[in-house]
């Protein structure tokens, strides 16, 4: 595990292994804490590092999910209820040209 979370190829690695290996770098770092032991730099730059993408990936997941929910929302929305939202618009955009 260990050389797995020094080598981490972030672009191949799936989410599970990325939080697997977060779940290990941080064990890692408080283990060396725990005895008194000088951490070595990587720990705390591989842990930076994997946080950084899990991070990053969870948000796409999360603007990808707002993008469908807002496309079923919008999907199931009535033909009135989008005459209504386009006559809007279309009295804001007149307003603005006056």
């Amino acid at each position: 595990m260990l050389s797995d979370f020094q080598n981490v190829n972030k672009d191949s690695a799936d989410l599970d292994e990325l939080v697997a290996l977060a779940a290990f770098g941080r064990g890692l770092a408080a283990e060396f804490e725990l005895r008194k032991i000088k951490k070595p730099d990587f720990v705390d730059i591989q842990n930076e590092a994997i946080n950084r993408e899990i991070n990053s990936r969870v948000e796409a997941q999360r603007a990808e999910r707002k993008r469908y929910l807002k496309s079923q929302i919008d999907s199931t929305r009535s033909a009135q209820e989008k005459r209504a939202d386009y006559q809007k618009e279309l009295d804001e955009l007149e307003a603005v040209s006056s």
